[in-house]
């Protein structure tokens, strides 16, 4: 396997988990809409006789882990192409 390939193969996982950060971003905000059309979840809790809805996509957690991805998108990126060291 060549350098450049190597290269190649951890820019196409950076950018993976970049485009997966603003999927998490977009779920993470509420229903998803397309022009008229929108599709929302959420999970039904049953606790004795009382009903608890929660979403399936909680903005917290879709927000944190979209934050992790890009992190480690970064951190794949300058492994690649390291930053000029500066004095």
């Amino acid at each position: 396997m060549t350098a450049q390939i190597m290269i190649d193969d951890v820019l196409e996982i950076a950018e993976t988990f970049q485009i997966a950060a603003q999927q998490l971003r977009r779920l993470g905000r509420g229903a998803l809409k397309n022009g008229p059309h929108s599709l929302a979840s959420s999970e039904i809790y049953h606790f004795g006789t009382k009903v608890r809805l929660s979403p399936s996509f909680p903005h917290d957690v879709c927000f944190e882990t979209a934050n992790k991805l890009e992190e480690f998108a970064g951190k794949l990126e300058r492994l690649v192409r390291p930053e000029p060291f500066q004095s």
